[in-house]
């Protein structure tokens, strides 16, 4: 019974030795983090703040009450323009709600979009849920991410490979994918 949770521990330590070490993809030097909020005018297509949603936003935003900033989902109010207008590349995260994530995938994507908060914007999709965009895409096997850059599909990790791949080998694709 021991092992679940310490493969998990181990997953997650793995994940942010990863996240951590990607410094050198995006040189960050000398700036606050503020958040994604200084990124332009996307935000509009933004909703409320709503963990239990089909279509979400990982936005690096301060809290109301708190001071320090953090993973916060917010609702896509209009995926369409929000791919059209945000300033950095957009990175659709296609899941199943119905499967627990049991490889620690939320956990590294989720300090991806800390780390590289003005660098992508990671929006989660319950694939089940979204069917005809899960289609749009062609989307076949889950988990599974798309790059969308400059309103256009630029790279796509795809899930059929599931049992050859890492949730840290996911997270650094997203990083170096979005750099390109």
């Amino acid at each position: 019974m021991r092992q679940p949770s310490f493969k998990k521990l181990i997953t997650s330590l793995a994940c942010l030795v990863l996240i951590l070490g990607m410094p050198g993809f995006f040189c960050s030097c000398g700036r606050k983090k503020t958040g994604n909020a200084d990124l332009g005018d996307y935000h509009k297509y933004l909703g409320d703040y709503y963990y239990d949603c089909s279509i979400s936003a990982m936005v690096f935003e301060v809290p109301e009450g708190e001071e320090e900033p953090g993973i916060l989902y917010r609702q896509v109010t209009d995926l369409e323009k929000l791919t059209q207008v945000c300033p950095i590349p957009v990175c659709f995260f296609f899941y199943s709600g119905m499967q627990a994530d049991r490889y620690g995938l939320f956990a590294c994507i989720e300090e991806v979009a800390e780390v590289y908060h003005d660098k992508v914007l990671i929006v989660a999709i319950d694939a089940l849920a979204e069917k005809e965009l899960s289609s749009s895409y062609n989307v076949d096997a889950l988990p599974e991410a798309i790059i969308i850059k400059e309103n256009r599909q630029k790279a796509r990790f795809n899930g059929k490979d599931r049992e050859n791949w890492t949730a840290q080998d996911l997270a650094q694709w997203i990083v170096t994918e979005a750099r390109k």
